[in-house]
């Protein structure tokens, strides 16, 4: 090892965008990162907010509250949940999604509202202000907003309501009185589902993080395939001087444990700093723009690129295998 990092700082200029390259492709992987995370926390933010774990929908709702109409309570010991996207129009139309919860229940903000009021999300102000009404669209019921409380739901905002509002709303809008889901657990004939199923079944969920998952993928491999070229082709320009250290002794397992210690030192010094990095632009970019950052996510990512780049020094280290001292020393190789 000590090896290895002698040549890095004698031949640093050289090392130097090596590093450079590592740590731009390690910071547009935890950046891509950074964005996924904060769409995925947006697309179903109120979700994760509840304070349940169990949800019951109709079957036939592939686990998406909108999709799902219960028109009778299972049971008295589980809490209600009603979800309806919804156009709001006066002067410009706005879409968002409308939650009720009963005004006495836990499991969400606190809801001490009349009939017709409601908390909105601060995105969904625009150019209304806390007082002002606003009238669904299909149906012409008028909500008043009174507040605002944190909620995002499939990247709109949430508002929110209590069950009472949610019953006189539909007695306007015509069609049977319903629910969306029971919170809690409970035996019920409902299919049952846990927060993180519910959270996948938002439309759009599972393809936006499945496209940033291959573009992440795609970042490793290409990242870990750039190092190993970088560190192959320089092991190619010191044959012969590797070929010198062979000559006078030094075993391969030496030099290939030098060449494996500068590609570690390389790939997480790269990463910690593109952390730092990612870290302090969750702090900095606006609110508008989802972004998050997770450790968790940052550290697996990391360890993906680490053993990916660690495998790539198998093709510098196979050469290393095959280097006859004589040979080197005249620049070629058996």
């Amino acid at each position: 090892m000590q090896l290895g990092m002698k040549e890095m700082w004698r031949q640093r200029r050289r090392y130097s965008l090596i590093f450079v390259i590592t740590l731009l492709i390690v910071l547009l992987t935890t950046l891509i990162t950074g964005l996924a995370d904060g769409l995925a926390y947006d697309n179903g933010a109120s979700i994760r907010e509840l304070d349940a774990e169990t949800f019951h929908l109709t079957a036939d709702a592939d686990g998406r509250l909108t999709r799902s109409f219960i028109e009778r309570a299972p049971t008295d010991t589980m809490t209600p949940l009603a979800v309806k996207p919804l156009t709001f129009g006066n002067e410009t139309k706005q879409d968002a999604t409308l939650f009720a919860i009963p005004a006495a229940s836990s499991v969400g903000p606190t809801l001490d509202l009349a009939v017709g009021e409601v908390l909105v999300d601060p995105s969904f102000l625009g150019t209304l202000a806390v007082g002002d009404t606003v009238d669904d669209f299909a149906s012409g019921y008028r909500f008043t907003i009174v507040g605002t409380t944190e909620g995002r739901f499939s990247h709109a905002p949430v508002v929110w309501t209590t069950m009472e509002t949610w019953d006189a709303y539909q007695q306007v809008a015509g069609g049977p009185v319903y629910v969306s889901a029971w919170l809690g657990e409970g035996d019920t004939p409902l299919s049952t589902f846990t927060k993180q199923e519910i959270i996948e079944a938002v439309p759009g969920y599972s393809a936006e993080q499945g496209t940033f998952t291959m573009m992440r993928g795609f970042l490793l491999v290409i990242g870990a395939f750039i190092l190993t070229a970088f560190f192959y082709m320089v092991t190619l320009q010191k044959l012969p001087e590797l070929g010198i250290l062979k000559a006078i002794g030094i075993r391969t397992r030496t030099i290939g444990t030098a060449l494996v210690s500068q590609v570690m030192l390389t790939v997480i010094l790269a990463s910690g700093l593109a952390a730092l990095f990612t870290a302090f632009m969750a702090e900095v970019v606006p609110a508008a723009i989802p972004f998050q950052f997770d450790v968790a996510n940052a550290l697996l990512y990391s360890t993906l690129f680490f053993i990916i780049s660690l495998a790539g020094t198998l093709l510098p280290l196979y050469t290393l295998r095959r280097l006859d001292a004589a040979d080197a020393l005249g620049g070629r190789m058996k």
